[in-house]
């Protein structure tokens, strides 16, 4: 198995992340965005997101941003943003993990070293996240995680109208990591809290 180190991101990682997130998505939103954005407009609004979730003036309050790192460079990240839609909890944002990795329970990895991340408090909150209804595979991995379809909405995306997401929502952060443990990744002692 390769040996996998979790970090916080920081600034100097915000192309390294730029790549990922573009190269997944245009990957898995292939059949479900329109080409010309995935290939002309997403990689410049990702690269700008980057940079401004990474910028020293950004409150580390407000983000818990996890990379998962081989010696071949970033496999997946998470990003857990703490102030955006609070009435359905903590925002699970992005989630993404490089193909070579996927099925090998890296993500399931990600969510909990992320979650261990969490205040005490914030163990107890809801956590959701939003993905679009066709996305299949990423529906079936939270369906798997025990999560619960709260909501359908259109235009997240406005120029693209005919986009419907699926919000997911589980009870706390704390359901969310004992269901990723269920699925074979044992919490830390630390992390049970």
């Amino acid at each position: 198995m390769v040996s996998v180190n979790f970090r916080q991101a920081f600034a100097t990682d915000h192309a390294s992340i730029t790549d990922l997130h573009v190269r997944v998505s245009s990957e898995a939103y292939a059949d479900m965005l329109p080409q010309d954005y995935l290939a002309n407009v997403m990689p410049g609004e990702k690269a700008k997101l980057w940079q401004r979730r990474l910028a020293p003036s950004v409150n580390p309050e407000r983000l818990v941003i996890t990379l998962a790192e081989v010696h071949s460079g970033l496999a997946g990240f998470a990003c857990f943003v703490l102030d955006e839609e609070t009435n359905f909890g903590t925002y699970l944002h992005n989630l993404y993990v490089d193909r070579s990795f996927q099925g090998k329970r890296l993500g399931l990895r990600l969510l909990i070293e992320s979650i261990s991340r969490f205040s005490e408090e914030r163990w107890e909150e809801p956590v959701h996240l939003l993905t679009m209804r066709e996305n299949y595979p990423a529906r079936g991995f939270y369906d798997r995680l025990n999560g619960h379809v709260v909501e359908q909405k259109q235009n997240v995306m406005s120029r693209y109208p005919d986009v419907t997401f699926v919000r997911y929502q589980w009870p706390s952060a704390r359901a969310m990591a004992a269901n990723a443990s269920n699925l074979g990744i044992p919490l830390r002692e630390e992390d049970g809290r």
